[in-house]
């Protein structure tokens, strides 16, 4: 009997208990909107310095982003007007035993009305970067408090903490707030052509009072499980933001497209499908066609298989070839993998790959999450050999790079023809040679010289065909 009390009165307590933390967190919000002073705040401002990591440059499919100073990070939320302005220098960590060349920038990135560009140094339209600086804005703990607010966000506690979930447009965000109403953890995804609905997550500690405004002096932001950003706070502004225009050269092409394509024949059979930032090499083979990297995302590889559809009628494409698996140089490959071809890169990668394509793909689906299909791969560690009696095509590991460490190029020898992505980027007409030579290239002709390959034109995945003559004087210091 007194068993059963005792039961009993534990039930009533848990009860009780529950209720209560439902009732707390019903209106948790309201606590947060005047432990944060939400309703007085229109913008805010916060000053940070810390380290930024670049997200899709992971030097090899199994390591984290690679790592880049932030003396100063300066990040204006402008709430009422729905705009993020986001400054900074970066500056890339020589990692110990990666050659790299020295790379800093200032980044000058803008959001407003569905709008995202950079000045680098002319304004460039980003669409890329939407998802990114949306959450940037409705992540912050301000923001988050008032976007859950505005958009009937729901409220469950969990494990102490208070759970709260809400909507953007077609981004979902979800939060964890501690009981005084602090914003500890907000959740969110952003599309990737290679990872598809990535996880992005912006943690909060160390809430301390900048000139009346109640604000964490620690972010850390983190993007498909790894570091993105780590920002100490040094100070925080409100209601000081100044509203900003689209630019006209933005407004009149916000979503540049990538889908041009340029058909530059190189040698009889092989030849170069240009037209954007990154190019692909097409490879006439008796029994099938041969592409040199799908680039970018799936608008791009579906408007260069349309272009070889046009050109080549009745021939298949039989093998697409993957350098390395920088986003840049991987993003389209799933385009062709729904369409039945083949996958030659090196085996590192590929077990990447066939992780990094099971998650889910909602916010930006693909012909391959409307059709699922199984990848199939040809791999290799050192040497492959795409025979034909013509074109035959070695694929060729480039080793002791600080760029990849599962990174290849591929050599015609018939043809003389080097075909690499990132090994070596030509500096553009116009632009001032580097006054140290880059230590990637001077790695492609380190391995070049390994490989005993008679090079005479190489085909960058960047930019146009250059003579051996050219790739010689690039190694010279001015």
């Amino acid at each position: 009997m007194r068993r059963s009390l005792f039961a009993a009165k534990a039930v009533t307590l848990a009860m009780t208990l529950t209720c209560a933390l439902s009732a707390h967190a019903e209106g948790i919000l309201d606590i947060a909107a005047t432990r944060l002073g939400v309703e007085g705040i229109s913008s805010l401002e916060y000053q940070a310095h810390g380290r930024y990591y670049q997200f899709s440059q992971a030097p090899a499919p199994e390591l984290p982003w690679p790592p880049f100073d932030v003396p100063r990070y300066v990040a204006t939320l402008d709430f009422a007007r729905g705009a993020v302005h986001a400054k900074y220098h970066r500056v890339q960590v020589q990692e110990p035993g990666r050659a790299r060349p020295h790379s800093e920038a200032t980044m000058d990135q803008y959001f407003v009305d569905g709008v995202t560009w950079n000045l680098a140094p002319g304004p460039t339209a980003i669409p890329a970067n939407l998802a990114e600086r949306q959450a940037e804005l409705w992540a912050s703990p301000q923001g988050f408090v008032k976007a859950a607010l505005a958009n009937r966000a729901t409220t469950e506690p969990h494990e102490g903490l208070t759970r709260v979930r809400f909507q953007v447009g077609p981004h979902r965000y979800e939060g964890e707030l501690d009981r005084s109403g602090e914003v500890l953890a907000v959740r969110g995804f952003m599309p990737s052509p290679v990872l598809g609905d990535t996880p992005i997550e912006f943690r909060y500690s160390g809430y301390r009072d900048f000139d009346g405004v109640r604000f964490p002096s620690r972010i850390e932001r983190i993007a498909g499980g790894l570091p993105w950003y780590e920002l100490t706070v040094t100070a925080v502004h409100v209601n000081s933001a100044e509203p900003f225009a689209i630019p006209p050269e933005v407004a009149a092409n916000p979503l540049p497209a990538t889908t041009r394509v340029e058909i530059t024949e190189l040698a009889p059979g092989v030849f170069n499908f240009g037209g954007a930032s990154h190019n692909s090499v097409v490879v006439d083979q008796s029994r099938g066609l041969v592409v040199i990297e799908a680039p970018l995302d799936e608008a791009r590889s579906r408007a260069v298989l349309a272009a070889i559809a046009a050109r080549f009628p009745s021939k298949p494409v039989r093998y697409v070839v993957n350098t390395h698996t920088h986003f840049d140089h991987a993003g389209g490959l799933r385009t062709y993998v729904a369409r039945g071809v083949t996958v030659v890169t090196h085996e590192r990668n590929a077990a990447y790959y066939r992780r990094a394509w099971q998650a889910p793909r909602t916010l930006e689906p693909d012909e391959l999450s409307a059709k699922p299909r199984r990848a199939r791969f040809r791999t290799f560690t050192d040497r492959l050999v795409l025979d034909d009696a013509e074109r035959p095509i070695e694929l060729h590991a480039i080793t002791g790079s600080g760029h990849h460490d599962a990174f290849a190029l591929a050599w015609l020898p018939r043809q003389k023809l080097l075909v690499e992505g990132d090994a070596w980027t030509p500096t553009p007409p116009g632009a001032k040679t580097p006054a140290v030579v880059n230590p990637l290239w001077l790695n492609l002709r380190d391995n070049v010289e390994r490989l005993g390959l008679d090079v005479q034109w190489v085909q960058p995945l960047h930019g146009a065909v250059q003579t051996r003559q050219d790739f010689e004087r690039a190694l010279k210091a001015p």
